[in-house]
């Protein structure tokens, strides 16, 4: 599994080295992209964006280099293992690569925004940053990229194309996925109990408009959700009251692995068998062994922890005054339940991610 996951990163990366004569294609959405953008409230897919970035001659600079990353919120062991590729992407540069800088919001807009306000004033070679908000983050992200600095959004949605490079996957298509395996699953009726990540956030934002695209096709079912963070403690929480306050529920609709292994515990400690119950998750590997354990009908769609490698080289590649991919969205991978066993690895940390291409030894080092 992490030897295809590495031949698509490779391959992903090796398209955009590329330079083609066509350089200045313009990607164009659907209709129905348009009409889920508008459900979103920003472009998430934007149109009428070039899709290599030609420009990057103005950032060439010979190294070493200063390389910042600016997150929003380091609350879910996802973010620890994105950092901890991206950290070992930027070893793989050697003396290319001076410094490495990291500023965590936690989870707080304005401390962000300040954050990157002060790579700014420290001339940094190039920022990476993960967007506490998709429109509030707008002026700051513009600022940098005036500067003159190579500016990398990755992880998360913007509602500017005014930067160096994005990369993301497609987190709509994360919710629709998991949301249509589920009314599958329901018949397209029912009671579903959904835990909702960090208000205002991207990719909160996308999961939830994909998820909400195909709920509303289906009369019958009602959803009731609750944020609870990505947090295993307020998922613990939030799952118990909303057991309670809809005990004749059907499914589960989860935007995180961790989350729903809260969600399972909670149902466990209720009395509840967890295999009564159709769940749409995530590839939380800890989530992927209950679902073996208890014998849980499940989904789980992924999100790429190796997002963060792609940064990495994109920065590089520009400063380095090499053409890049201005937009990247790769798809969401999505796993039924047949494919839960295959992915699921018992040998490693219940707080790894199954996208991750990180060795075992690492994973276990990390959270032993």
């Amino acid at each position: 599994m992490r030897k295809l996951l590495w031949f698509i990163l490779i391959g992903l990366v090796a398209v955009s080295m590329v330079v083609i004569a066509a350089a200045q294609t313009t990607a164009q959405v659907s209709d129905e992209v348009k009409e889920l953008q508008e459900a979103v409230g920003y472009k998430w897919q934007p149109a009428e964006l070039d899709k290599w970035n030609i420009d990057t001659l103005s950032y060439k600079k010979d190294p070493p280099y200063t390389i910042a990353l600016s997150t929003n919120h380091m609350g879910v062991t996802w973010m620890d293992i994105y950092v901890a590729e991206m950290k070992e992407e930027i070893e793989m540069y050697g003396d290319d690569i001076a410094k490495f800088i990291h500023v965590d919001a936690g989870g707080d807009i304005p401390t962000q925004i300040a954050n990157i306000e002060d790579l700014i004033s420290r001339k940094v070679d190039a920022i990476i940053i993960d967007p506490a908000s998709p429109t509030a983050l707008v002026p700051v992200v513009e600022k940098a990229f005036d500067a003159g600095i190579v500016t990398i959004v990755n992880k998360s949605g913007i509602a500017t194309t005014k930067y160096t490079a994005f990369q993301n996957n497609d987190e709509v298509q994360f919710g629709q996925s998991g949301a249509q395996w589920l009314v599958e699953e329901l018949g397209g009726k029912g009671i579903v109990l959904s835990l909702r990540g960090i208000p205002g956030y991207g990719v909160e934002i996308e999961r939830w408009s994909g998820g909400q695209s195909v709920f509303k096709k289906y009369p019958d079912i009602k959803v009731f959700a609750e944020y609870a963070y990505w947090s295993y403690d307020k998922a613990k929480e939030v799952s118990k009251a909303l057991i309670a306050a809809h005990p004749e529920f059907d499914g589960i609709w989860s935007e995180g692995g961790q989350m729903s292994r809260a969600f399972v515990d909670a149902l466990v400690e209720a009395g509840l068998n967890p295999a009564d119950y159709p769940h749409a998750s995530e590839d939380d590997n800890g989530y992927c062994k209950q679902v073996l354990k208890y014998g849980i009908n499940s989904c789980a769609t992924g999100k790429p922890v190796w997002l963060s490698r792609l940064a990495v080289r994109s920065a590089l590649d520009a400063l380095r005054g090499v053409y890049i991919e201005k937009y990247v969205m790769v798809p969401s991978p999505f796993y039924g339940p047949d494919e839960i066993a295959e992915i699921v690895n018992p040998e490693v940390s219940d707080l790894s991610w199954l996208t991750t291409t990180l060795s075992d030894e690492k994973i276990n080092e990390m959270f032993k």
